[in-house]
């Protein structure tokens, strides 16, 4: 069972009441001279059942051709669909799709778009998350929009409400994850960030993700899953826009530096105000490492840059460091395990 995540309280939503009826479709196939008796009986009963309310299998004349008729009657829209079922007994669709008896079960999902979107949606191009590269550039465009609100220590679900509102795309979890979001707070402060990096830095800590993918019909939805479960996670950062000097020339400015036994985090922290740019820590990484952070680090007496200097201390925690940007191309740091695998 999965459920939709609605602002803090993750209810369920029900869209049923006042739902319309799915179109109508019917669909008709047309079978190439040479096809047996016998396989026309096994694919009869084969596609009834698959997604079409009615379906006729009669022999092909001359000028058959696979094709959709859209009809409206009223508020009711209805679908004829003419199908080739050709002597190797592969099923040709309209939009150039083909099964084969070893296929079949994926036709009802093929029905479903065409009652869902029409020719529209069975003949769309999707790339990753299922969205063309204008939908993705929405989505891209709604998550780079600035959170408002203060965010660390703050509950994870009223976070996920916010975000939200703020963006108007909407959640959905497994019921195990919705419980599990619940009982988590927010481990960094990503005020001024864009949704889409700031989402993904406070649930990356708890070894959660956000991946967008567009349903059947057109909207997209966020899916909070367990780490790992996909490769199509919203990224913390995107590609720099500028070079790394543009970005924050603080990072690469010359000083005197010494330092002698300091902790770690007691060096960033005097280091981090100086840069004017937000320094973040991956939580979920260094703990799965086992990285202890609270070391003592030193640098040699030297001039050299504040980049060099991080990298070097951090590295002393076997830690890495990179410039990076969100979606609006603000710039931040983002700190985690140096070690492999």
């Amino acid at each position: 069972m999965r459920l939709p995540i609605f602002l803090a309280t993750f209810v369920l939503l029900t869209f049923a009441q006042g739902a319309q009826a799915d179109p109508r479709v019917t669909l008709e196939v047309v079978t190439e001279k040479g096809i047996s008796i016998t396989a026309l009986q096994s694919w009869n009963q084969l596609l009834n059942g698959k997604g079409a309310d009615s379906v006729t299998v009669r022999p092909g004349r001359d000028g058959d051709k696979v094709g959709i008729e859209e009809s409206n009657i009223g508020s009711s829209k209805s679908y004829r669909v003419k199908a080739i079922l050709s002597r190797k007994e592969t099923l040709n669709m309209p939009d150039g799709k083909v099964f084969t008896k070893s296929t079949i079960g994926s036709l009802p999902a093929w029905f479903q778009k065409l009652k869902v979107g029409g020719e529209d949606e069975l003949n769309r191009q999707p790339g990753r998350g299922g969205m063309t590269r204008n939908e993705r550039s929405d989505v891209m465009e709604k998550l780079s929009k600035p959170l408002t609100f203060s965010t660390k220590g703050q509950p994870m679900a009223e976070l996920l409400g916010s975000v939200r509102e703020l963006t108007g795309l909407n959640f959905e979890a497994s019921s195990a994850m919705v419980a599990k979001v619940k009982l988590l707070s927010a481990e960094d402060e990503v005020k001024g960030f864009s949704a889409g990096t700031a989402m993904a830095i406070l649930l990356r800590a708890h070894g959660l993700i956000v991946v967008p993918k567009r349903e059947v019909g057109g909207e997209v939805i966020l899916h909070i899953l367990e780490m790992g479960q996909s490769d199509e996670a919203w990224p913390i950062g995107q590609p720099l826009r500028r070079s790394p000097a543009d970005l924050c020339p603080v990072m690469f400015q010359f000083i005197e530096v010494e330092i002698n036994g300091t902790p770690l985090m007691k060096a960033v922290d005097a280091i981090q105000p100086r840069l004017k740019t937000e320094i973040f820590f991956d939580h979920y990484k260094i703990a799965q490492d086992k990285i202890d952070t609270d070391i003592n680090v030193r640098y040699p007496k030297a001039r050299t840059f504040y980049k060099k200097i991080l990298d070097h201390i951090l590295y002393q925690a076997f830690l890495s460091i990179d410039l990076t940007a969100d979606e609006a191309g603000k710039p931040f740091l983002w700190v985690t395990s140096a070690k492999r695998g």
